[in-house]
């Protein structure tokens, strides 16, 4: 398993650039998803506050990757929110994390249980290739890779990855091939927490792992 942990924001766009993404989308939908969620009060259900981080934060990323123009679009096929970019047939999706997310000495899971819909998207992830993926417009179009964005607060901070899916356990999703982790947000700060880029700097870690 290949693991990047971009220390800089110059090292983060290096990661993300090829994917045709910046990394202040993520950044202005982690802010929003965690503000948001704390305008739920005690008396909503008891899953109001994450339910709430979740809604917003995936109306933040749409509005940031639409404001890039760089292919990326959003469809909603079994009513799970999903978010594409055609010519590099490239798929994205945002969901909860388990306690290791956002760290390298961990192997991070989805939170919550996913449904059908998720696991036919992620099953293998190659495996989505075999079927079009529905569009709103009532076309199809090819995935090839399947990311999915996890995210978990915890310590005043809201750790962040995106990553990429080999395959599901149960009903969670717990195998992956390549995790690019993105520096903590710092909830005080309301910033992704980069080191300071200096001349010694030699760019960003990147880690193997035996899977």
């Amino acid at each position: 398993m290949a693991i990047h942990t971009p220390k800089t924001r110059e090292d983060l766009a290096r990661l993300l650039s090829p994917m045709r993404l910046e990394a202040t989308p993520f950044e202005r939908a982690v802010a929003v998803g965690a503000a948001e969620k704390r305008t739920v009060s005690p008396a909503a259900p008891k899953s109001g506050p994450e339910y709430t981080r979740w809604m917003r934060t995936i109306e933040a990323l749409h509005e940031g990757l639409m404001l890039l123009q760089t292919g990326w679009r959003r469809d909603d096929p079994d009513n799970l929110p999903y978010f594409s970019q055609p010519d590099l047939r490239l798929g994205l999706v945002v969901s909860s994390g388990g306690k290791f997310t956002g760290v390298s000495w961990g192997n991070p899971s989805t939170k919550n249980d996913k449904g059908v819909a998720f696991a036919r998207r992620v099953d293998l992830n190659g495996q989505a290739t075999l079927f079009g993926q529905p569009t709103g417009d009532g076309g199809e179009f090819q995935v090839d890779d399947l990311w999915i964005l996890l995210y978990n607060e915890r310590d005043g901070m809201v750790f962040l990855e995106l990553s990429h899916p080999m395959s599901m356990s149960g009903k969670k999703i717990d195998t992956w091939d390549e995790r690019i982790i993105f520096p903590a947000f710092d909830l005080a700060l309301g910033s992704f927490s980069f080191e300071e880029e200096t001349e010694e700097d030699e760019g960003y870690g990147f880690t193997v792992a035996r899977r």
